[in-house]
């Protein structure tokens, strides 16, 4: 339980379907949770659009597998909508397990990567790790140190500062290796475009294997290997996963051929699922199972640096939720790479020294606090050049300023695409260039949209609802005029429209005391597997509706006369006015569940995410 503004509620338990923005540039968020942090926020365009699933629970595959399994129909129906249409996939998504993740041979050139790797931990030949500077890319990072390390490895690490490098592999790098006698770079959470840079490094005579999970182009650079689930020349079951995740099957074949018990990387789990949360990728398949169990590591990690972290953002020895990475302990690691440089946060990932990862924790937390301070003043300054201009027009805002800090714009970026519900891109301008990120919101590929645009464009990489731009100064103007060109034939009306997609049609008679355990199962939830959410409609209000903690409604609602339920709207406190007790057909919800304690007791409430007052 956590508690806000006086009210205690269950950590990251609810979800918004399909949202992208968040707190933090890479990090999970909820609706429920965003609303808790941005409740006196104003949001443009505030208002939702219900889309309503009418399931078929009476078909009767799903009345016999509902049968079979002892679930609510209405339950097997919500599966079956994502995808799961059989006992065994039911069964496999309720209960996962770790003999569910595909082989890493599977991946393409995993076994060249592996061979060149023996060759140097044989002939004690050092490796250099060259990862990234997010969440994804110090966890790649410190996972393959341990991993390389627990095998004989003579190993090293190398993280680009954000500001003076950038993303990616960068030739300040290449030749840092160079100088330090490395002939082999292993590259994590990057590289898949860096085309010239892996150039450089073989005419160098350094070998580049790159472990990446970012979109790829027609053509792959030319590296000794390209292990990357997006790879459209090989198929791989499964091609969502994160830097982490792809460096975790890189580990396990190492393990494997090598003959080193594949089970030991269990305790590696607490990484990938810090790195697989954070990156927002789709928490489906194999991304779900390590992130399941990996966030049950991380409450019981013996890494030394964890536990720092965990103490000083109170979260050791508790139930560490995708909320608690998305909101704490990511923005807190991400803060480093924004702000300075995020080699600290390696080593506090892979030491062993107790005051090291204390200090290093300690100012992890204060740099946080810097990168909060500024994103609130970028912030303003945003809305304020938006409100002011005629930029509100545009259906993708793109704004810059010299006076931005480019380690926070992303974040910014975020928050602003969700004020406006529109794409939204924040540029840092220099004396030459303008660097910024961008953010979308769903049904938009903002990435498809950069493509679109790359003529006016130095550099650019991302995904369909994150992205990072390069552009010399005085384009900004073409460039924004060629991304209103493209979003006036691909973004339309409808997608700038918020929605709310709810799953099914509920009575209050069908919740029952067991649906709360059966609703556990579907975690963790977030990116494409959202905690499922249901409307009831033409509900009665009975005793008296009143405003808990800072503006939270809460209120009790009933259902044909007998089956009353508790029900919590946070940031609705307003709604208070237009509550009419003891008026028959008066609310329409639509809702998740939670559970509240009080003076001792627990039960069952509503967690409201829209009403509709009639």
């Amino acid at each position: 339980m956590k508690e806000y503004n006086g009210f205690r509620v269950l950590r990251g338990f609810s979800c918004f379907r399909g949202y992208s923005f968040s707190v933090d540039d890479k990090s999970f968020c909820s609706y429920i949770e965003y609303r808790m942090r941005n409740s006196n926020s104003t949001r443009i365009n505030n208002s939702y659009n219900w889309i309503i699933n009418e399931p078929q629970t009476l078909s009767p595959d799903i009345t016999e597998i509902a049968s079979a399994l002892n679930l609510p129909k209405f339950i097997v129906s919500i599966l079956f909508q994502r995808g799961y249409t059989t006992v065994k996939a039911i069964e496999d998504f309720l209960k996962p397990s770790l003999a569910q993740l595909y082989q890493p041979k599977l991946l393409p050139d995993m076994e060249k990567a592996v061979s060149r790797i023996i060759k140097a931990i044989e002939s004690k030949e050092p490796i250099l790790i060259y990862g990234d500077y997010d969440v994804d890319g110090v966890t790649s990072t410190s996972l393959l140190i341990r991993t390389l390390r627990t095998l004989g490895a003579t190993v090293s690490f190398y993280i680009p500062h954000r500001q003076r490098e950038g993303y990616g592999l960068s030739e300040t790098g290449i030749l840092y290796a160079k100088s330090q006698g490395f002939h082999l770079i292993i590259t994590v959470d990057c590289g898949t475009t860096d085309f010239v840079e892996i150039e450089q490094a073989n005419q160098l005579s350094i070998d580049v294997i790159v472990c990446d999970h970012h979109e790829t182009k027609d053509i792959l650079p030319n590296a000794l290997a390209i292990i990357n689930p997006k790879r459209t020349d090989l198929q791989y079951p499964f091609s969502d996963l994160s830097g982490v995740g792809v460096v975790f099957k890189l580990a396990w074949a190492l393990f494997s051929a090598l003959n080193h018990p594949k089970e030991a990387l269990a305790e590696h789990l607490d990484l990938v699922a810090l790195g697989t949360i954070a990156d927002i990728v789709p928490l489906i398949d194999e991304n779900r199972v390590l992130a399941k169990f990996g966030l049950k590591q991380i409450t019981r990690t013996n890494k030394i640096g964890l536990q720092s972290l965990l103490k000083i953002t109170g979260l050791l020895k508790k139930e560490v939720t995708p909320y608690d990475i998305g909101f704490i302990i990511g923005p807190r690691i991400n803060a480093s790479g924004r702000l300075s440089g995020a080699e600290k946060v390696v080593r506090m990932l892979i030491t062993d020294d107790q005051a090291e990862a204390d200090v290093i924790a300690k100012e992890l937390n204060q740099q946080n606090a810097q990168r909060q301070a500024l994103e609130t003043e970028i912030l303003n300054d945003a809305v304020k050049l938006i409100d002011e201009t005629d930029l509100i027009n545009n259906k993708i805002l793109v704004l810059g300023s010299k006076n931005w800090h480019e380690g926070v714009v992303g974040i910014v970026a975020s928050r602003i695409a969700d004020r406006y519900f529109r794409p939204a891109i924040l540029l840092s301008i220099k004396e030459d260039s303008a660097k910024g990120s961008g953010r979308s919101i769903p049904g938009f590929n903002i990435y498809h949209a950069l493509k679109y645009c790359q003529e006016c464009l130095l550099g650019f990489g991302g995904h369909k609802y994150a992205c990072g731009v390069l552009l010399p100064k005085d384009g900004i103007e073409v460039f924004s005029q060629k991304m209103q060109e493209y979003a006036q034939e691909n973004l339309s009306p409808d997608l700038m429209q918020r929605k709310l997609h709810i799953d099914a049609r509920l009575s209050l008679h069908e919740i029952t005391d067991n649906l709360l355990e059966i609703m556990k199962q579907f975690e963790p939830f977030g990116q494409e597997n959202p905690c499922p959410t249901f409307t009831t409609d033409k509900l009665e209000i009975v005793g008296f509706p009143r405003v808990v903690g800072k503006d939270h409604l809460k209120f009790k609602v009933r259902e044909n006369k007998d089956k009353v339920f508790e029900a919590i709207a946070f940031g609705r406190s307003e709604e208070i006015l237009k509550l009419e007790k003891g008026k028959e057909d008066h609310l329409d919800i639509c809702y998740t569940f939670d559970e509240h304690s009080f003076m001792g007791k627990t039960k069952l409430q509503l967690v409201v995410r829209d009403l509709k007052i009639r």
